[in-house]
């Protein structure tokens, strides 16, 4: 009798032990499922913010091209750093009209903090120089944030890398990159994108330059293989004295008009620079309204 009741419960034990196993797996794929689904309403909120973008360029500047008051406008909001009580360096923006790209550059593209804040570029590197300056930044995989649209498709490995290998992609050439610092502005055109495995640091290197050009390299994630990394190559076209350059190429760094595209919320969340509303466009900023003018925004993504 007794070795009868043991077997009736260790067969309740066994029966309960598999359900409580069936509820926690049934829990687990629930709660992965809602993720996913969660996970993709996100996706589906992000859109592309809109960038000003240039009429043209052209290394010859008239008188009425120009605008010495509004260029001392855009400076102080390149020299504005909303960051420096945590020890960050912001040395410029980098935009991309055509892809809706505008993000802060700070120093230090090692850093997973100053990669949250925009883009990172190593430390001691200058733009326009001889040499080549290399930009990093996050790609989010929803083709806005970051530089995620520099990827040309979500999610897709393809063109980038297929089962043959790795690609060159010509898809962007001649698409105008434009960055800023405290003394100059900085027109760039994208000659290539390639794609290299994660470990190929050598694509930073000062002196990988494109036939000796003053070279911008761009480094982001490829999405879903993120062992690799999509390079986008650019060569500079002109730059022009930040007081001296072209009211219409400024235009892309007015934060009165314009917004970064650096956060998502559910991986740095944080808040952006400018803005996109249109009651900011005429006002004018002076040394003793500079702090009100800048508008920052908590990003809804």
């Amino acid at each position: 009798m007794s070795k009868k009741k043991t077997r009736v419960n260790k067969k309740r034990s066994f029966k309960h032990w598999l359900i409580t196993i069936s509820l926690f797996l049934l829990s687990i794929g629930l709660l992965s499922y809602w993720g996913y689904q969660h996970y993709q309403e996100l996706l589906a909120k992000v859109e592309p913010l809109k960038v000003y973008q240039p009429k043209k360029t052209s290394s010859k500047i008239s008188k009425s091209e120009s605008d010495t008051d509004y260029a001392k406008d855009i400076l102080k909001m390149v020299e504005w750093n909303p960051h420096a009580d945590q020890g960050k360096t912001k040395i410029g923006y980098v935009g991309i009209p055509s892809r809706h790209i505008l993000l802060p550059i700070y120093v230090n593209p090692y850093s997973s903090s100053t990669l949250n804040l925009g883009a990172a570029s190593i430390k001691g590197e200058k733009m326009g120089q001889a040499t080549n300056f290399t930009l990093a930044a996050h790609n989010f995989n929803n083709h806005v944030t970051g530089f995620s649209a520099l990827q040309l498709t979500e999610n897709k490995n393809a063109p980038y890398l297929t089962s043959s290998g790795t690609h060159s992609v010509q898809a962007l050439k001649n698409t105008k990159v434009y960055t800023i610092d405290k003394k100059y502005l900085y027109v760039y055109k994208v000659k290539v994108q390639n794609t290299v495995y994660k470990t190929k640091v050598s694509v930073m290197d000062s002196n990988n330059t494109i036939n000796g050009q003053p070279t911008l390299t761009i480094i982001s994630c490829l999405f879903p293989n993120i062992n690799y990394r999509i390079i986008t190559r650019a060569t500079l076209l002109v730059k022009y004295p930040v007081l001296k350059a072209p009211k219409d190429l400024l235009k892309v760094f007015d934060m009165r008009i314009n917004q970064t595209n650096a956060h998502v919320n559910w991986w740095n969340p944080g808040q952006e620079e400018g803005s996109n509303m249109e009651l900011w466009e005429d006002l004018r900023i002076n040394e003793l309204s500079f702090q009100r003018v800048i508008c920052f925004r908590v990003c809804k993504f």
